[in-house]
């Protein structure tokens, strides 16, 4: 069964809302240096990050310099961190080594330009893209779409069919993210096979907030892909 990530919560509420729903991972963008919906106080996103339950991973969406990066990681302590800015190999490589005694496992977002279809990485393609980053320490790959507007949460979905290349050219668990829904998950796990989604901007009534109906409707059809 594919696991699902409700990303971007920001209060209790938020956090109640995705546990009911039976989400398997909670994210909270935490002190991102760029301008989005979702960001919140490292100390909020610590608070947020406890009060999960068992059996549900909590992680910390971050960019910015590895010193900010790995403080924040210390302060929230979350069951993974999230790198989704502009990190070179070797910075994904000194965070995954200082994080290692902490118990705190690294994600690593491969943002795709949605214009051209390159990786935003020191190699554009995204199928060697991929395979680089899987031995530089990670533990999981997030594919994600980018806009020149928006670093993530942009709602326009990838070519599913590349992200399938992806999938498969790595060992590593492969989470799919950009313009997911409740509508398009279904086709979009039949095509992928991910080891999990991650949803933030096609769950929300409006930037930040999050529906209700489409949080428990998007993890239902989530959970229900594929087992047929």
């Amino acid at each position: 069964m594919t696991r699902v990530k409700i990303c971007g919560l920001m209060s209790a509420d938020d956090v109640d809302l995705a546990v009911r729903a039976g989400a398997d991972a909670l994210g909270f963008v935490t002190e991102y240096p760029v301008s989005v919906p979702w960001n919140i106080p490292r100390q909020l996103s610590a608070e947020l990050a406890i009060s999960a339950p068992p059996f549900v991973t909590t992680t910390a969406v971050v960019g910015g310099s590895v010193e900010n990066i790995l403080a924040i990681a210390r302060t929230v302590r979350p069951h993974f961190l999230q790198l989704h800015g502009d990190e070179s190999l070797e910075e994904i490589r000194e965070i995954c080594s200082s994080l290692r005694d902490t118990g705190i496992k690294v994600l690593k977002a491969l943002r795709i330009d949605v214009d051209t279809g390159k990786a935003l990485f020191d190699v554009d393609d995204p199928v060697e893209a991929s395979t680089i980053l899987a031995a530089s320490g990670i533990s999981g790959l997030v594919v994600d779409s980018k806009t020149s507007s928006r670093p993530a949460g942009t709602g326009i979905t990838l070519d599913w069919s590349v992200i399938q290349r992806v999938a498969a050219a790595i060992s590593l668990p492969l989470i799919l993210a950009g313009g997911l829904n409740a509508e398009n998950i279904d086709q979009a796990i039949d095509i992928v096979r991910p080891y999990g989604v991650d949803v933030i901007s096609g769950i929300e009534e409006k930037p930040g907030v999050k529906g209700e109906q489409l949080v428990i409707d998007f993890v239902r059809a989530a959970k229900r892909a594929l087992v047929s």
